[in-house]
Order: structure tokens, then sequence, then C-alpha cells
């Protein structure tokens, strides 16, 4: 088994009785507090997966009570931190993504119309950086990626008429 170290967004603080609860339903791997105002897990949890690890972590706090609001990832990037994560300037990411400079192609912002900064997905842009730049762009791990939009489905979930439509795409 691996150790997988992620850290858990929660939508509060847990109580004493929960961190009890917790501690008794084997979460021991686990220390809980604040970042940035932001109540949180820091998890170092064993399993085969870090897949495993994040499914088997939101399990015990939904087992307490405590909703897990997201995985903390550095998926979420601009421009500028494209360009600090490969070494070149933001201008020269800037004339990547507007297909200015290079082979064009590069994947598309998560916010195209909103106007100011745009965000893209490191998850994205960092295969093309390697295919079309030769950088060794670190790879992030997709299982974060895939656990925050699973989580985020979980909070709308009651919201979406006839959800099943949807979750049916993963089987697709």
């Amino acid at each position: 088994m691996t150790t997988h170290v992620f850290t858990v967004v929660l939508d509060r603080q847990p109580t004493d009785d929960e961190l009890d609860a917790l501690f008794a339903a084997g979460c021991d791997d686990a220390a809980f507090g604040s970042e940035n105002g932001l109540p949180i897990g820091e998890f170092d949890r064993e399993a085969e997966t870090m897949a495993d690890a994040i499914a088997s972590a939101v399990r015990e706090l939904d087992g307490v009570g405590l909703i897990a609001l997201r995985v903390v990832d550095q998926d979420l990037v601009t421009l500028a931190d494209i360009a600090d994560r490969i070494g070149q300037s933001r201008e020269s990411v800037r004339r990547y993504a507007t297909g200015d400079r290079g082979p064009g192609t590069f994947p598309p912002p998560v916010n195209p119309a909103r106007e100011g900064t745009s965000f893209y997905r490191w998850s994205e842009t960092a295969p093309w950086i390697r295919q079309h730049l030769k950088i060794d762009a670190p790879e992030s791990d997709p299982a974060l990626v895939v656990a925050n939009l699973v989580l985020q489905a979980r909070q709308h979930r009651e919201r979406v008429a006839h959800m099943e439509a949807l979750t049916g795409l993963l089987a697709a």
C-alpha cells in the first residue's frame, strides 16, 4: 500500500464529538484545522490508489455528517501560473493560447466568455505543453481532478432533474 497525501476542504469545522467519532471509525490519519479561513482535513491515507484513499476519507466524513466540498489541487491556473510552471513569460504563454505562436490547438479556458482573467486546467494544458513544446511539464494526479468533479456533482445532485442521465455518462 502507498500513503497518499491530500487535503479536503470541509463545509465546517468538526465538533469534538465528530472528531472522536472520526477517530473511532479509523480516521486517525488526518489532522483537522483551517487554512486561509477554510476548514480542512489533511490526510495521510494508506490505500491502493489515490482514488481509493479519497473515497474512503469522504465516506468517513459523510458518516459523521461532515461534507467534503473539494480536494485541494493545483489544477485551475492562469496564464501567469502556466508561465511560472514552464519557465516562460506570461506573454509567451498568452501567444500560445491565442494561436499567435506555436502549433495552435492550445486547450480552451474554463471561462471563455468571461472578461478579465482566464482560467485553464493544468490537467489539460500540461499534456499540450509536453507534446507541442517538448517541455517536461509536471503531471497532475487525475484522481484529484475527478474527485473534485464528483464532489461538485454531489453538491448539486438533488437539484438536477433526471441526474441518472448525467451519471450514466461515466459508464459511456
